[in-house]
């Protein structure tokens, strides 16, 4: 099976289609997706302007990264959540965006980073206060986190902006006319 069979699969799946043909879903995930964003945006760059010690310095490092913690996770959960609904309601038109797939690379190269740090800063956020001061180690992966995770909202911005090309947007079109009768 090839990599667009699976995406007209999944677009074909019941709360795919219901997503993108109802009025009235998509633009409540969309704009949950964007909460999310918003949530988890604003603790990772808390987050990651601590470890470069830009921002709350009078508090120690372990507080912020184990403070931000909990709403980090649920802004993530709310992100994935819908990314995945959006992204499967309009499977086939993503397959032809440059900017999805710049998007899904940048996420992976997101997991890589979270398992290159995590052990070394992001678990043991204690010992970055008991340093003299941050190692070199966080403020490369709060650097790298804050680029990121900047390219990643850029790109997920242009997603709107690539239109599938015109002869597969037109099979794209007669399957949901049809469809839809």
């Amino acid at each position: 099976m090839s990599l667009l069979t699976f995406a007209q699969w999944v677009q074909s799946l019941a709360i795919p289609t219901t997503v993108r043909e109802a009025w009235l879903p998509y633009p409540i995930i969309l704009s949950l997706h964007m909460c999310g964003i918003a949530l988890f945006g604003g603790m990772i760059a808390v987050t990651n302007l601590r470890l470069l010690g830009l921002v709350m310095r009078k508090r120690p490092i372990a507080d912020v990264i184990e403070g931000l913690r909990v709403p980090k996770r649920f802004g993530f959960l709310l992100i994935v959540t819908c990314g995945l609904l959006l992204a499967s309601s309009k499977a086939e038109e993503y397959y032809y965006n440059p900017f999805f797939w710049a998007k899904m690379s940048l996420l992976t190269l997101v997991g890589i980073h979270g398992l290159i740090f995590r052990g070394s800063v992001y678990n043991h956020p204690a010992a970055l206060d008991s340093a003299p001061r941050v190692p070199g180690r966080a403020k490369l992966a709060a650097c790298l986190s804050l680029v990121l995770w900047t390219a990643i909202a850029c790109c997920g911005r242009g997603i709107g902006y690539v239109e599938p090309p015109l002869d597969k947007l037109h099979a794209v079109l007669i399957g949901i006319t049809l469809g839809g009768r």
